[in-house]
């Protein structure tokens, strides 16, 4: 128990580490977003700390994925032109170790999307996959669980979690599976020495306070930081010319800062008008405080 309070503490203390740090290195992020939360997620990432780009034509993507610290797929509103754009950004990230945060919206509101996120997810990048208990149970198992882009209410899927991840361990990709919910579940391989790995840990964030205004796109703009704080990771690599590779502990961290960082900011918010709380919310992320966060993280945090 001892053990397991103390690793609780050292978590902790990384997530207010990195979400303090990340105005300091101001990385620059690639993102590929969706027409409906693309202003809150330029302004999340904005006021986290990070620099956001958004470009969205395939005869640019090369270009401008490769010169990013980090890259962010936002899957909302699918088209041809955008699978075009984001395989092009994605196939650029896998070939210089760039970070990716893919979010597959609404992955099982239709068989289109579920194909095409499925070809997406083929490509060898490493990052974080970040999405509800619906869309994660649709990429692993193929079922077609949705109600529109919401989730439909938790599933139980750890074996083929399991399974997924070492198959991908296998191919050289090191991923990370963030499922969000009242109960969001991290997931990630085990490191162990080079050797293929024989377990899968779990890192847990409960935040079941109501909010008092639901905002469209705050799960969007979660996913925007946790981008940010993964293109963090590849600048600071980057800078000291060592591999971008980043460690599934690492991710799993900078995931659970992600989304713990939300929730907080959405906690601080009162009763007020629709208007006033999405700026109450990205007011808190440009300047979280952090004693009241950590206190937060402390009731949060489930290892």
């Amino acid at each position: 128990m001892k053990e397991k309070k103390l690793e609780a503490e050292t978590v902790r203390e990384e997530i207010l580490r990195s979400v303090r740090e990340l105005k300091e290195i101001r990385p620059l992020l690639h993102m590929i977003p969706s027409y409906v939360t693309a202003a809150l997620c330029a302004d999340a990432i904005s006021a986290a700390g990070g620099r956001p780009l958004m470009a969205q034509a395939k005869e640019e993507m090369e270009e401008i994925t490769g010169s990013a610290d980090g890259l962010a797929v936002n899957m909302g509103q699918p088209s041809e032109e955008k699978f075009l754009s984001c395989r092009l950004a994605l196939e650029t990230a896998a070939k210089k170790g760039i970070p990716v945060m893919f979010d597959p919206v609404g992955a099982g509101a239709s068989a289109y999307r579920r194909e095409m996120m499925a070809e997406l997810l083929s490509i060898p990048w490493s990052g974080v996959l970040k999405g509800n208990s619906s869309e994660i149970h649709t990429l692993l198992t193929g079922a077609l669980a949705h109600d529109g882009v919401d989730s439909i209410g938790e599933f139980s899927h750890e074996q083929e979690a399991f399974r997924y991840l070492s198959r991908e361990a296998a191919r050289g990709r090191n991923l990370v599976i963030a499922e969000t919910g009242k109960r969001a579940r991290i997931l990630w391989l085990e490191d162990s020495m080079g050797n293929a790995p024989d377990s899968m840990r779990c890192l847990s964030l409960l935040h079941d306070s109501a909010r008092p205004v639901v905002i469209v796109g705050t799960g969007c703009a979660s996913g925007a930081i946790l981008g940010a704080l993964l293109a963090a990771e590849g600048k600071k690599a980057r800078e000291k010319e060592e591999p971008r590779r980043i460690s599934g502990r690492r991710m799993a961290v900078l995931a659970a800062a992600a989304l713990s960082l939300m929730a907080f900011a959405e906690e601080c918010q009162e009763e007020k008008g629709y208007g006033s709380h999405k700026a109450g919310l990205l007011d808190v992320l440009g300047m979280p405080e952090e004693e009241k966060f950590g206190a937060c993280l402390k009731r949060m945090l489930e290892i």
